[in-house]
């Protein structure tokens, strides 16, 4: 049994901008993840199987947060469809939390919403992100959260 918590389905939403706004980067062993306000790094290191990480979903609660998410996608550990990345650009994911009480659910819906009055086909998004949720469901990961590199 894994010794992490399975994060909720729209911290996959933040995970997809991290990559769309391209702040993720590498150095070594370690990546460096930029909160989607820019305010906060994030780092995050791999060691075989087990990922170490000061996020702070992955600190405080022990579950598996977007930026390991977002690396994994990366590391092609888990698939994705590249086409859903490109809606997902620009969104200031830590204002609208802080705005909604990290209500993740309500945030992404919003943000959904707001897609679907673009015109864009949000049950593919919906479809896509469902995809990757059920391959984090099943992995066989250890992880560690971080003591080393607190949040900042």
């Amino acid at each position: 049994m894994p010794n992490y918590n399975i994060p909720i389905i729209e911290k996959i939403y933040e995970a997809y901008s991290a990559i769309a706004d391209e702040r993720i980067k590498r150095e070594q062993d370690k990546f460096f993840v930029t909160s989607s306000d820019y305010s906060k790094f994030y780092t995050i290191t791999k060691t075989d199987n087990t990922y170490v990480s000061n996020d702070n979903m992955s600190y405080w609660k022990q579950t598996i947060g977007y930026p390991i998410i977002a690396i994994m996608m990366l590391s092609n550990e888990i698939e994705y469809n590249k086409e859903v990345i490109k809606y997902f650009k620009e969104i200031n994911w830590k204002k609208i939390n802080t705005e909604y009480k990290n209500d993740y659910v309500k945030v992404a819906e919003i943000i959904l919403n707001a897609m679907k009055e673009k015109g864009i086909d949000v049950n593919f998004i919906k479809d896509e992100t469902a995809k990757v949720y059920n391959q984090i469901k099943t992995l066989k990961m250890p992880y560690i959260k971080s003591k080393i590199f607190p949040p900042k």
